[in-house]
């Protein structure tokens, strides 16, 4: 399998909840297949407790699309040693859209936006993640520790990584 995974800066410190409105029918391709996209991504970034710091996140997102086109996601971070949260989403949460051979999906916070291309016959994909936000006004997110943290520098990506696979990882 070929597989090229781009990730542009986001605020992607945010959860991925997914589902598919009605409108928005998976093509068969994706019927009864888990999509996996993983990155890491670090900013520099001052608390509102004072403390400064380079945050490092490790992200991973399982979305799982059923035979039945309902879609079910798990979406895991984890900074440094201990600190990690796992929160699963079902097809009443719609943040995630489809059109033709693309997943798209919105973080919570609005900031950013994940897309999952796939190739023509839906065996490998790639995934870019984009920034957003205000001109001129700085990320702002909740680290895993409950600090607020606005970024004072741009965010840096790793360790990515998007693959299919049939079945249902969630169901383990």
């Amino acid at each position: 399998m070929n597989l090229h995974v781009s990730l542009k800066p986001s605020a992607a410190f945010g959860l991925l909840s997914v589902a598919f409105p009605a409108a928005n029918a998976a093509p068969p391709q994706l019927l009864n297949k888990t999509v996996f996209v993983s990155f890491s991504i670090s900013v520099p970034a001052k608390g509102a407790d004072g403390s400064i710091l380079t945050g490092s996140r490790n992200s991973q997102r399982v979305i799982y699309i059923s035979s039945a086109g309902q879609v079910f996601a798990r979406a895991t971070r984890q900074e440094g040693r201990g600190n990690s949260e796992t929160k699963e989403a079902g097809p009443e949460t719609a943040t995630v859209s489809i059109a033709g051979n693309k997943i798209v999906g919105e973080f919570p916070s609005g900031a950013a936006q994940l897309t999952v291309d796939f190739d023509p016959s839906f065996q490998s994909c790639t995934a870019q993640v984009f920034a957003g936000g205000e001109s001129g006004k700085p990320i702002v997110f909740k680290g895993l520790n409950g600090v607020m943290y606005t970024a004072t520098g741009k965010m840096q990506f790793s360790n990515a990584s998007c693959s299919i696979r049939e079945g249902n990882a969630l169901a383990s």
